[in-house]
């Protein structure tokens, strides 16, 4: 079948696995100008993609300055298959399987263009006169509704008298109960149940890396801080839940409204979807790595002299963009210590650089003696 080419929003978004391997399942809605092919609905449409397309789309999105909330021009190119999907999810829709992902908020400036010297020629047609008053009304009943939400908000210290989630004014609403005027979570006012909370996968290795604890440790810090924290937006794919703590390292997490959390951001401003630095291994099993297509495990983690640390000239070649290396010795300054550790391999009384290129760059510049490592060695070696 060739390749289908469609345009449109996401209208909710799961991590699925098929075959083993992680995928991204989005429902999706096709514009009405989409040419979908014969015998496809645009309401009805489920499309797959891999992480690394996910996380690509995202930050084309992100990049624009717009969110998955509001970005209604995605462009998708894929192959529409029968694909046998698990057992949660929808069932009698067409599948397609993505190629390709495009986001160009261009687009919307070009039709504003098009469209201005339209606009700009009903300047001179002559305007049926404006009605001598409009009632204020509804003005003053908007105003009333806000300053009875702000007033009922501070009474009840923000929290939902459904459920108990603790929230921002922005998304709570006024209900009765007992005789009595509450506020309501989303949830509660459209008398659903709060989701349970499921932490994607990868996120979780990437929380428990970036944050050196333990993944079972990182699972569980995930998916209690919905409960634990504010909800502060909510729209119509995407919540977000953020904490108030100065302390804490997540400062906002991104959930869906099936209870998938695929996004985190910490406090200096780095995401799990936008996280231009990945590392170049990526963790099988407890203590096992690739790099560079070969497997590697853990043998310890200890500190060295950073003169003991050989630099391969594959490293020495490339060039870190600065605003990389001044967000890592930002990070350094404020936590003391770096978000992940430098990976070496022993050769012999050195220390050759694996992976971490970039904060070897920082220990260079601030002139640190020390650096703390993870000696590895080949799998099965």
């Amino acid at each position: 079948m060739p390749l289908t080419r469609i345009k449109g929003k996401p209208t909710g978004i799961k991590e699925i696995t098929l075959e083993t391997k992680d995928m991204i399942a989005m429902g999706f809605e096709a514009a009405a100008d989409s040419d979908l092919p014969k015998g496809l609905s645009s309401k009805e449409l489920l499309v797959l993609m891999d992480l690394n397309q996910w996380q690509e789309l995202v930050q084309s999105i992100m990049s624009t300055g717009d969110s998955l909330n509001n970005a209604n021009d995605i462009i998708i190119e894929g192959e529409v298959k029968n694909i046998k999907l698990p057992d949660d999810n929808p069932k009698g829709v067409s599948t397609i399987v993505c190629s390709k992902t495009e986001y160009y908020k261009e687009e919307k400036r070009e039709k504003v263009e098009k469209e201005k010297p339209q606009r700009e020629d009903e300047k001179h047609i002559e305007q049926e006169p404006k009605s001598k008053s409009k009632p204020k009304s509804n003005s003053r009943s908007v105003k009333q509704k806000n300053k009875d939400i702000a007033e009922l908000h501070k009474k009840y210290n923000g929290v939902c008298q459904g459920c108990g989630q603790r929230c921002d004014k922005k998304v709570v609403t006024i209900k009765k109960k007992k005789g009595e005027r509450v506020i309501a979570c989303p949830d509660c006012s459209k008398k659903q149940k709060r989701p349970n909370f499921r932490a994607n996968n990868n996120l979780v290795k990437w929380y428990s890396q970036t944050s050196n604890i333990d993944e079972e440790k990182a699972r569980k810090e995930l998916e209690s801080f919905p409960t634990n924290y504010a909800l502060v937006a909510f729209g119509s794919v995407t919540r977000v839940y953020w904490s108030w703590e100065k302390d804490g390292k997540i400062e906002a997490l991104f959930v869906n409204h099936t209870g998938d959390i695929f996004n985190l951001r910490y406090e200096d401003g780095t995401q799990f979807l936008t996280h231009l630095d990945k590392p170049k291994f990526k963790r099988k099993n407890q203590g096992e790595f690739f790099i560079r297509g070969d497997a590697y495990q853990i043998v310890k983690t200890e500190e060295i002299p950073v003169e003991k640390i050989e630099v391969p000239e594959r490293f020495l070649n490339s060039s870190p963009r600065r605003e990389k290396i001044d967000e890592k010795i930002n990070y350094y300054k404020q936590h003391k210590k770096f978000d992940r550790d430098v990976v070496v391999i022993k050769k012999g009384d050195k220390a050759e650089l694996a992976d971490g290129y970039i904060r070897y760059v920082v220990i260079k510049e601030l002139n640190l003696n020390k650096a703390k490592v993870v000696y590895v060695e080949k799998a099965n070696s």
